[in-house]
């Protein structure tokens, strides 16, 4: 059973160190059917998203990742839904007018490799996809202190 993360308006989300340092890679369809291999995006940064159309901090979260995403466009955004059926899915990105790619994790099998029991859960993965932040609620992902996290984090190592 996957759990909404719902905070009070008093405790915000933060970025934190990721916990596991090697999740394993994925191919998930696609909501529009075509395949993403997150192996085939080695060489950019990702932001790999765990969502459900029930959760409401995962509703809302969606405003400021679409922010995020004009404002970076060299990190890669993979919004992941977790176990509902396309249909809902698609009505759900064409009501709330989503335009990041959605992958459909309809068996969990994602979600359960990447230790996902909370909903919505973010990792920011460097260009070689090794974990480097997470975040389990939802987050702002327009505030300087989130781009800035992010910046350092994703940053090539010399």
């Amino acid at each position: 059973m996957m759990l909404c993360w719902a905070a009070a308006a008093d405790t915000p989300h933060r970025l934190e160190p990721a916990p596991n340092p090697s999740p394993p890679s994925f191919v998930l369809d696609r909501l529009d059917g075509d395949a993403v291999d997150l192996a085939h995006l080695r060489g950019s940064a990702v932001l790999v998203h765990f969502f459900a159309t029930w959760c409401e901090p995962c509703k809302a979260e969606f405003a400021t990742l679409a922010q995020f995403a004009a404002r970076r466009p060299d990190i890669k955004i993979l919004a992941i839904n977790v176990a509902e059926p396309a249909a809902r899915v698609r009505s759900f990105a064409t009501a709330e007018r989503i335009s990041l790619p959605i992958l459909l994790d309809a068996d969990r099998k994602v979600t359960r490799a990447w230790h996902v029991s909370v909903l919505p859960t973010t990792f920011v993965l460097d260009a070689t996809h090794t974990p480097r932040l997470f975040v389990e609620g939802d987050l702002d992902w327009s505030l300087d202190d989130t781009l800035s996290a992010i910046d350092a984090a994703t940053a090539p190592k010399p």
